[in-house]
Parts: C-alpha cells; sequence; structure tokens
C-alpha cells in the first residue's frame, strides 16, 4: 500500500505537510507580533484558482497515460492475435511452430511479466523478451523462405506491430509525472493548510471542519493521481484481459491445431538459451 510511487505513499507524505502546515501557524501566531484576524481573501482566490488549475491538469494527465496503457496492452494482443491467424496458410510444421510460440508467449505474457509490470519499473520478463527474439526468428525465417507468399507480410507487420506495443506496455507501466510536480502538489497542500490554519486558529471547531473537508479532497485527489500514473500497479491496476481473451479465441478455433496448445518449454531455459545464442554471436 506504500510502495513507491502508492498513492498510500503520497497521501502519507501529504498527511505529513499537512502537520508540518498547522504546526508552522501554531509558530506564527505564538512567536512573531502578527495577530489575528486575518484577511486573506486575494491570496486564498490565487491560490486556490492556480492550485486547482494544477491538480486537474495533473488528473488529465494520469488519466490519459491510464488510458494510453489500456490501449497499448490491447494492441498488443490485438497484433498476437493477428499474427495466430496470419500463420494459418503457412506449410504445417511452420504454421504450428509459430502458431505454438504466440500461444506460449501469451500464456507468458500473462504469468511472468505482468507481475513484472506491477512493480513499475519498465522492466520486463527476461522469458517472454526470449519468446520475442525466438518468435521474431520464425518470421524471419518465414519470410526468407517463402518471399512470395503474401501471407507473410500480413504476418511479419502483426509481430512488428506486437513489438512495438510490447515496448509501450512496458514504458507505461513506470510512473511519468516527474518529482518536481509532486513536490508542487505536496507543497500547495502545506500552503493551504497553513493558511486556513491561520484564518482559523481561535475557533477550534471551524477550523477542524476547515482541515477535515480541504484535506478529504485534497488527499483523495492526491491518492487517485498517483494511482492513475502508474496503470498496473494502482489498485485499480489493469489486468491481462486481452491477453486472456487471445487464449481463450485460440481454444475455440484450434480444431485440428492441438500442436499450437501443447505446453511450452521451460521459459528459464528458453530465455537462458537465447541469452548464450545472443553472447555468441558477438563479435
Amino acid at each position: 500500500m506504500f510502495s513507491y510511487g502508492s498513492g498510500g505513499l503520497y497521501v502519507l507524505i501529504a498527511l505529513g505537510v499537512a502537520a508540518v502546515g498547522v504546526l508552522a501557524a501554531g509558530f506564527v501566531l505564538h512567536k512573531t507580533p502578527l495577530k489575528p484576524p486575518f484577511d486573506f481573501g486575494a491570496v486564498d482566490a490565487l491560490i486556490g484558482i492556480v492550485y486547482g488549475i494544477l491538480l486537474a491538469i495533473l488528473v488529465l494527465f494520469a488519466a490519459g497515460h491510464y488510458s494510453n496503457a489500456m490501449d497499448h496492452a490491447d494492441q498488443e494482443a490485438t497484433a498476437l492475435n493477428d499474427m495466430y491467424k496470419a500463420a494459418g496458410p503457412l506449410p504445417p510444421t511452420l504454421r504450428d511452430e509459430i502458431r505454438h510460440n504466440v500461444v506460449c508467449y501469451a500464456r507468458e505474457k500473462i504469468e511472468l511479466e505482468w507481475p513484472d509490470l506491477r512493480k513499475s519499473t519498465g522492466e520486463g520478463s527476461p522469458v517472454v523478451f526470449a519468446r520475442t527474439r525466438e518468435l521474431g526468428q520464425l518470421v524471419e525465417n518465414a519470410a526468407a523462405a517463402h518471399p512470395e507468399n503474401l501471407t507473410i507480410s500480413t504476418l511479419f507487420q502483426a509481430n512488428l506491430q506486437r513489438g512495438t506495443s510490447r515496448q509501450l506496455v512496458l514504458d507505461d507501466s513506470r510512473p511519468q509525472l516527474p518529482g518536481p510536480l509532486w513536490f508542487v502538489v505536496i507543497l500547495g497542500i502545506g500552503i493551504v493548510v497553513f493558511l486556513l490554519s491561520l484564518r482559523y486558529w481561535e475557533e477550534r471547531a471551524h477550523l477542524a471542519a476547515a482541515l477535515a473537508t480541504s484535506l478529504l479532497l485534497l488527499l483523495a485527489m492526491v491518492g487517485a493521481i498517483a494511482e492513475l500514473d502508474r496503470p498496473f500497479a494502482s489498485l485499480i491496476g489493469l489486468q491481462p484481459r486481452s491477453m486472456e481473451a487471445v487464449l481463450t479465441s485460440v481454444v475455440q478455433s484450434s480444431s485440428g491445431g492441438r500442436a499450437a496448445l501443447a505446453p511450452c518449454n521451460d521459459g528459464t531455459q528458453l530465455a537462458s538459451r537465447v541469452r548464450s545464442g545472443a553472447a555468441a554471436s558477438t563479435p
């Protein structure tokens, strides 16, 4: 709940800053010549407008990030489904091998890479990276062996789209809002609490009501922005439903093509074998 970049963490930080704002107001009232009543009408209006605009922009930005992550995940699944279908006219052995790797890719994406996406580091699963290379090699071999086959073009383009979408998904898993913006947001909460405390310090019931309502709204906004900015790791994190739909579609259309649904080889060994091959080919 309080992991790095989570909504809970930012809410906790904001509460700490709000407490500092209350303490700062008490210090000003007791240790300086400034005494109530205070008239901050113009200042309150300026801060309210500027801070409200900032929060609105950040909500739109974070919501756009979440929406983009959803679209890119759907595009990856769609491209993978296109690859499965495009392999149909190929010779049976090549067709089954490509389709089997497509199915394994979908399984490994769900079981291995999706948990990595929830870490919000932008790093994918080594097994899926290895499966990507194997799948790409099969498509390249098919293109070399059947250059006259128009189906190969569709297969090749679908594989390119799958690779592009996967990279975008990995990028989307990282929080996009920069630290300086979060600093301004949290600082703004401290300033709002400070001004409210100065205004209502002598009226504790009014102060409690003002702080409770204001903080409830502001903390909800901060939590929502942080959660939307981590599309896969948040409380409303995306689920691999598109990939699951691809597997369902494959199962429903796999009559006579059971080879595609065979158990996948060990992912760790595949990743190790691909890394070894890459190292051996490096001059």
